[in-house]
């Protein structure tokens, strides 16, 4: 039987939680919340003398990436609101590269230029693109496309034409141009009560 890192089968074949190894699951979670990036916890667990589950001295990101997603260690090993807090603090990052604090490149490699650009304001998640049995488009928040109302229960889901709408407002554009949506906008945050708080790059402000 397969166990995630942290549990361990006792004699009579139940599971139970591995105290050491819970406690380092604890404290990447509580250096990931503090703003410590995967590698600077991998470098931190190495000189620690921790282990990673293989038994290697270097544990690799991706590792610990897997740990930081893990459900099955909500209530026994963390609780609930750290679970979820990590889920938020990992959508903010995704698009952010850590060396340079900047946006990535790649974030605008999906069909629609506005993918990446839309956080959720109440747990940092981006927002996907969703198409109704109605046909209709409107962007949700990933948590809430994911987990149910149970990870966010409150951001709004936003119908695309309303959002193109008010990027449009924002920029002066007559029309929805996804060039000028690329260079000019860094986020839009969506707020639980539906504002939309459209972030203008920075360098293109006057």
């Amino acid at each position: 039987m397969s166990l995630p890192y942290g549990f361990m089968l006792t004699p009579d074949g139940s599971v139970s939680i591995d105290h050491e190894k819970a406690k380092t699951v604890r404290t990447i979670y509580r250096q990931h919340l503090s703003g410590m990036s995967l590698k600077g916890i991998a470098d931190f667990l190495f000189t620690q003398g921790i282990p990673s589950p293989k038994g290697k001295a270097q544990w690799t990101q991706a590792v610990i990436n897997n740990l930081l997603s893990n459900q099955r260690y909500i209530g026994s090993i963390v609780s609930f609101d750290e679970f979820f807090m990590a889920q938020g603090e990992k959508g903010k990052r995704s698009n952010l590269d850590e060396d340079t604090n900047q946006r990535k490149a790649t974030r605008y490699n999906s069909q629609s230029v506005l993918s990446g650009l839309l956080v959720c304001g109440k747990c940092g998640r981006n927002y996907r693109r969703i198409t109704r049995p109605s046909g209709e488009v409107v962007w949700r928040c990933a948590n809430r496309v994911e987990y149910g109302k149970r990870f966010c229960k409150h951001s709004p889901s936003i119908p695309e034409q309303q959002m193109r709408d008010a990027i449009c407002d924002k920029l002066s554009l007559a029309a929805f141009d996804e060039r000028t949506v690329k260079k000019r906008i860094d986020f839009v945050t969506i707020q639980p009560d539906g504002t939309l708080e459209i972030e203008v790059h920075q360098r293109l402000c006057t």
